[in-house]
């Protein structure tokens, strides 16, 4: 039975690094998207860099450094918007964090909202009421925010059509559907969700293995 245990946490635990080699790669993949945008933004930019490539020695680090500098830009922008996205998965995967929310929730005195009460008065007692749920509330917010930017930059990196928003609205109106590039449809949605739930299923593993083990020093 041990060892029926031991096979199942070394099997769990196999899985999660082959869950987070895969999630590496998707993210480099994702990174790409960013780094074309960035390029289409650094245009100017790099024509100089490329004016100083000619300058020698000087032009062989201004030569690396264009090369590099879109990846790294456009991992920063990547990266930043990512972490607010998964912002509210990790804080509710923190137990000892929800469970100081749920108890300063339960504890918290809440004003009465009356009709009489100033319009500006109202705001404050909302926001007051809602003071213990605002950090949960308002990461969330941030979230569906950056995934609107995220949108807006993978739909132009993979445009489901070729052309602009009125010939994508006129072939889902005419139902010309065999015109709709269903490759970048499928690359929009994996670099808009798939490290998301990436992340998701490590954790489910994580706890999975939490839970094994418990079990394994149980029996």
């Amino acid at each position: 039975m041990k060892k029926q245990g031991s096979f199942t946490v070394s099997f769990v635990s196999t899985l999660y690094w082959i869950l987070f080699a895969v999630g590496l790669y998707f993210g480099y993949m994702n990174v790409l998207p960013y780094k074309s945008a960035v390029e289409a933004l650094t245009t100017g930019g790099i024509s100089i860099l490329t004016f100083l490539q000619n300058i020698p020695i000087i032009g062989v680090l201004f030569g690396l450094l264009s090369l590099g500098i879109n990846w790294i830009l456009g991992f920063l922008l990547w990266a930043a918007l990512q972490t607010i996205q998964l912002f509210p998965i990790v804080l509710r995967r923190d137990k000892r964090f929800m469970r100081a929310i749920i108890t300063a929730a339960d504890s918290h005195n809440k004003y009465q909202i009356r009709d009489t009460d100033d319009p500006t008065l109202k705001m404050l007692k909302r926001w007051y009421n809602n003071f213990p749920v605002l950090t949960i509330s308002r990461a969330r917010f941030a979230a569906l925010f950056a995934y609107a930017i995220d949108f807006c930059v993978c739909i132009i990196v993979y445009p489901p059509v070729n052309g602009n928003f009125n010939r994508l609205w006129f072939i889902l109106t005419t139902g010309q559907i065999s015109k709709i590039n269903w490759n970048n449809i499928v690359l929009l949605l994996l670099t808009i969700f798939v490290v998301e739930l990436i992340v998701r299923l490590l954790f489910w593993l994580n706890q999975v293995k939490y839970y094994l083990m418990f079990a394994k020093q149980e029996a």
